[in-house]
């Protein structure tokens, strides 16, 4: 429990200024009652440190008059009628310079309800933490002494966390020698303790933790509630972590940037775009909003990519000019990836010839334009560091001394961007029969390579990691090359025979009808290039491959061969390679939407027909889809397993190897077939044995 302060009689100020506190929400004035302890002790506060307590007036208008004061910071007309909920005022009138607002009913009532309500939000106030009374009355001596803090201090609601990654200042610590130091102190490492199990996916071990900061009567700050939504995160907990959220806002604390990053990569990592766009928008809607970094906008779209959404990824970069962002490297990879999916080359041609893509001219890069002059107050100081990214929408001052210097730096990851988004340009001009689109593309990647081989690596990559990908991207370009002299020499290229045997399984279809589930598979084939003209035939050869809902191998490969399973194909190098060999039909199941595709162009490039690609989850794919006793042999190459580093407590929903999966694995397998898993990790190795073995003695 929080205590209510010592009270200390002292001077009343001849005018006492408003005090300027965060918005607190309704819900903390409901919490204390008119009659509650809390409230006694608010208005005897009051009597001694001087704002007197609001009543109720009769105007010459025969209105009722409720004086609220003093409001906290940021106090709106929008906030205030939030405030009063069912109550409906004939008028209002907001002063934010005084710190107070006058509200007007026809009932009196209405108004002696206003006035309980406004009186246990003075309530709440009154038995803040200190942090917060202390903002209340700054007539109060601060807590520590100290010299003054060049930079201003943050709101109490974001404290210990900024509006951008760049800006961050540690605020939760204090000096020591204050009345609160240890208290904060104390806090600050459950903080620590609960980020640390949330790295570890320790999601017990950072709820019980998270526990004790309430046990001990401190006061949660953002950045605890933030390690606790991330523990969540990472273990796959969605509905725990979007309770932690409702929590951190009833406690009348706002959510920032970083907290919201955290939940929608939660969205994200778990496939749920719609409900990770919505937490966009609720930051946009505060009062004031709050505007999204580039890390946020990468993880939605790194999120749109896992699932194949074009149309959001494509609404969030063309909103980046208004939250004055400029685009990065890794916001043109992560669209071009969707772009190059559907076979639209002309937008990725377009990508190319725009900042950040275009090699820049050193004479423009040094007139950057800005609306600032020189002088040392208004320099930019992450221009500097070369971490601006609002370009000519700065207020600040952009030095073109630094401009060198920074494209010299930005120039490897530049170029190794190029080499990609060019690649992605090869892959979809192939695959629609442009073929010197194709070639240029080609060319463009080969020069990217050329040009950043005597460059330093890029940021963010080591030399390994930098040396692999180009190995990777050259195995790809001559992949590519290769497939193009083919179809000089045999019959044309027809993509739709390999997009019919792609299955995409969209949410919700097991609740769809035999003949509905035909056409859902058909409309979700557009994302990868499908046009209108081949819909129809596409939708009528899934109506011959699906037999009362369920896939019927030899009318989708058209042979009767055995049928092997991989489960978590990945980018399909080695499904590939084991359909190459020899005349076995192979069923790639992937749940990412851009590692299917990467299958699927394998299988293309090499003219792969004994592939087939579905992608979705694993157990409800195979609950779904496919029928009893017809698979030959189901391969598990190096699943992700529930625990980090071995610990044992860690936890995690993101593994695909279950009990419910090995029943399945069972009911599909034909009669003395195998399932092959393989994995470096030998404890998980140990724990697959004892559930498979689980399962079969309770299935046989």
């Amino acid at each position: 429990m929080l205590k209510t302060p010592k009270k200390r009689k002292r001077p009343r100020p001849e005018q006492p200024e408003q005090p300027e506190l965060p918005e607190l929400p309704e819900t903390v004035g409901e919490a204390a009652g008119p009659g509650s302890r809390a409230a006694r002790e608010a208005t005897e506060a009051a009597d001694e440190l001087g704002p007197q307590r609001p009543g109720i007036e009769r105007t010459a208008a025969g209105l009722f008059q409720v004086c609220l004061t003093p409001l906290p910071k940021g106090s709106s007309q929008k906030g205030l009628r939030s405030f009063m909920g069912n109550l409906v005022p004939a008028s209002l009138q907001l002063d934010s310079a005084a710190g107070q607002a006058n509200v007007c009913f026809q009932d009196a009532s209405d108004a002696k309800l206003c006035l309980e309500r406004w009186n246990g939000l003075n309530a709440a106030l009154t038995s803040a933490p200190k942090k917060r009374r202390r903002l209340l009355d700054p007539s109060q001596k601060p807590v520590f002494a100290g010299p003054a803090r060049s930079a201003p201090r943050a709101p109490i609601e974001s404290r210990g966390f900024s509006e951008s990654e760049d800006e961050h200042v540690d605020l939760g610590a204090k000096p020591k020698g204050g009345p609160s130091a240890d208290g904060s102190s104390e806090l600050l490492a459950l903080t620590r303790k609960i980020a640390s199990f949330a790295a570890q996916r320790r999601l017990s071990d950072a709820i019980k933790t998270f526990d004790r900061i309430l046990a001990k009567g401190l006061a949660p700050s953002v950045q605890a509630y933030a390690s606790l939504l991330n523990a969540h995160v990472n273990s796959g907990d969605m509905p725990g972590a979007a309770s932690t959220f409702r929590k951190m806002l009833a406690d009348g604390l706002r959510s920032n940037v970083v907290v919201a990053t955290a939940l929608l990569k939660g969205y994200c990592r778990a496939g749920d775009i719609q409900a990770a766009s919505g937490v966009l928008q609720d930051m946009m809607r505060q009062d004031p909003p709050v505007k999204p970094d580039l890390r946020l906008v990468n993880t939605l779209l790194r999120g749109c990519v896992r699932v194949g959404d074009l149309q959001t990824a494509e609404s969030v970069f063309d909103r980046l000019a208004e939250w004055q962002l400029q685009p990065d490297a890794s916001n043109c990879i992560f669209l071009v990836s969707l772009l190059s999916q559907r076979l639209r080359t002309k937008s990725i041609g377009a990508l190319l010839r725009k900042p950040p893509l275009e090699a820049v001219d050193q004479g423009n890069l040094l007139s950057q334009p800005t609306t600032s002059t020189s002088s040392d107050q208004n320099i930019c100081r992450f221009w500097a560091k070369g971490k601006c990214n609002k370009g000519s929408a700065c207020p600040f001052f952009h030095d073109s001394a630094v401009a060198k210097a920074k494209k010299d730096r930005d120039e490897p990851e530049r170029l190794a961007a190029v080499a990609s988004v060019s690649l992605h340009l090869a892959h979809a001009a192939a695959l629609s029969g442009k073929t010197r689109c194709c070639v240029r593309a080609l060319c463009g990647v080969e020069s990217a390579h050329a040009a950043a081989k005597d460059l330093p690596r890029a940021r963010n990559a080591s030399k390994e990691q930098q040396q692999s990908k180009q190995r990777e991207q050259e195995q790809e370009v001559k992949a590519i090359r290769d497939f193009l002299a083919s179809q000089k020499k045999g019959p044309a290229f027809n993509f739709s025979d390999f997009l019919g045997r792609c299955f995409l399984v969209p949410a919700g279809f097991a609740t769809l009808e035999p003949a509905e589930r035909c056409q859902a598979l058909a409309s979700e084939l557009q994302s990868w290039g499908l046009r209108q003209p081949a819909q129809e035939p596409i939708q009528q050869r899934f109506a011959r491959c699906l037999q009362e809902g369920r896939l019927r191998w030899s009318k989708v490969f058209g042979s009767q061969a055995p049928v092997k399973l991989e489960l978590g194909a990945g980018s399909g190098e080695w499904v590939a390679a084991q359909a190459k060999a020899d005349e076995t039909n192979w069923v790639a199941l992937e749940l990412m939407r851009d590692r299917a595709h990467s299958v699927l162009r394998r299988a293309a490039f090499q003219d792969l027909r004994n592939i087939c690609v579905v992608c979705g989850e694993a157990t409800k794919i195979l609950e779904h889809l496919v029928p009893n006793c017809c698979i030959s042999h189901v391969f598990i190459n190096f699943p992700e397993p529930p625990f980090v580093s071995g610990d044992e407590a860690a936890e995690s929903n993101f593994h695909m190897v279950t009990p419910e999966l090995f029943a399945e694995m069972h009911r599909i397998l034909r009669k003395e077939c195998q399932i092959t898993i393989l994995s470096d990790n030998h404890r998980y190795m140990q724990s697959l044995a004892r559930m498979a073995r689980i399962e079969w003695c309770l299935l046989v």
